[in-house]
């Protein structure tokens, strides 16, 4: 069953709250030149997010943050007629007419504004394989929830998951689309280090492309390295060839929960969450 949060998750600030707060800019310097603008500020003692893209920028980009615009709309738009929100989602704000002009990049029409939250993804070198099991699971619930509503978030990475009050919770959805929507990648909209083999053969988005990226994340986790390669070429390569997991001993109990997972050939590879949690389930923690 899908688990909702009521509308208390949706944030409440009008344009004077957020012109008297101090936004403290915190873009990647790559993504200024796109027309991007990431800030923190405080308000009442709690933190936040917020987040513009200027227009007439970056196609792409703007395109991006209009999707993910439109993804948080629709429960905001849902919300007038049911008081239930997704668990999977930050307290958040979407203002369609907030009007900013940065020293960076042009002007900036619209702004997403979600509580700050941690990652899930503590140190698990010195967690049990019970504790360890605990967090795969939460993470897997949300992805389940999001594919249960009818979308893949088709650009999963780590930093994408985030602990809000003890609830795992999702973020980042630029590139999310319905899953019954079959929409082949015309351009890199996915980040080599998470994409499944076939992605890089143009192939569609879909629920495994997920699964495979989770895998990825919960690999370099379980075995506290990150992969590495050199250029798109070499991702591919490693991907489609030449990727192996390998774990600590006392963690080899996960393999094939992660082969499933990490299959090149994705008629070998988990199709769905649930297959994915029956797999970890029965493993001895």
């Amino acid at each position: 069953m899908i688990q909702r949060k009521k509308k208390q998750n949706l944030l409440q600030f009008n344009i004077e709250d957020l012109h008297s707060c101090n936004l403290i800019q915190k873009t990647k310097p790559k993504s200024l030149t796109f027309g991007r603008c990431l800030y923190t500020f405080e308000y009442q003692q709690q933190h936040y997010w917020l987040k513009t893209q200027a227009c007439n920028v970056n196609q792409s980009c703007e395109a991006g943050f209009l999707n993910e615009l439109a993804f948080y709309q629709q429960f905001v738009d849902q919300s007038h007629s049911s008081s239930n929100m997704p668990d999977f989602l930050l307290p958040f704000q979407v203002i369609p007419h907030f009007k900013i002009v940065s020293q960076q990049k042009g002007l900036r029409s619209s702004a997403l504004i979600l509580s700050h939250a941690e990652s899930p993804f503590g140190e698990c070198a010195g967690m049990s394989l019970n504790e360890i099991k605990k967090t795969l699971l939460k993470v897997l619930d949300v992805i389940d929830q999001l594919h249960q509503f009818g979308w893949i978030h088709a650009d999963l990475k780590q930093e994408h998951f985030v602990l809000y009050q003890q609830r795992v919770c999702l973020i980042d959805f630029e590139q999310a689309q319905k899953v019954d929507v079959s929409q082949k990648m015309q351009s890199l909209t996915a980040t080599p280090r998470y994409m499944a083999p076939e992605l890089f053969h143009f192939t569609e988005k879909n629920v495994q492309t997920d699964i495979y990226a989770l895998g990825i994340i919960f690999y370099e986790w379980l075995a506290g390295k990150r992969l590495t390669a050199e250029n798109y070429q070499d991702w591919a390569y490693l991907h489609c060839q030449r990727l192996s997991i390998e774990l600590p001993d006392h963690l080899i109990h996960f393999k094939k929960f992660l082969s499933g997972m990490l299959a090149k050939q994705k008629e070998q590879r988990f199709t769905s969450i649930h297959a994915v949690k029956q797999c970890l389930i029965p493993e001895n923690a």
